[in-house]
């Protein structure tokens, strides 16, 4: 296990991962910090609690949003020919393994 030091809000967070995923925990926090730095610039300074549960409330519903844009190009490939349909799957299930990932690693963090 690592341990890493991110930064939420101007304050300095030490959080455990396994090895080797430093680098993408790193990026998830500068991913969720930029909601949180917004909605501060937006609210102003609410108390960090509150920060972060509208920022996970945002970041959660983008993620809803593209599961859902996943589900609609998934039932959009039943009017495609059994070629197109194919390519156009293949592709849609690699977006929604991506979006599974992503949801996976925000329930972990």
């Amino acid at each position: 296990m690592s341990q890493v030091e991110i930064r939420l809000n101007g304050r300095e967070y030490k959080i455990t991962c396994d090895d080797g995923q430093e680098e993408r925990l790193q990026r998830l926090a500068g991913y969720f910090d930029r909601h949180v730095t917004q909605l501060a610039e937006e609210l102003g300074q609410i108390g960090d609690a509150r920060l972060m549960l509208l920022s996970a409330l945002t970041v959660c519903d983008e993620l809803f949003e593209a599961k859902a844009r996943a589900a609609d190009l998934e039932d959009a490939t039943d009017n495609l020919d059994p070629k197109t349909a194919g390519a156009a799957s293949r592709a849609i299930e690699a977006a929604v393994a991506r979006v599974t990932e992503i949801s996976d690693r925000l329930e972990e963090v």
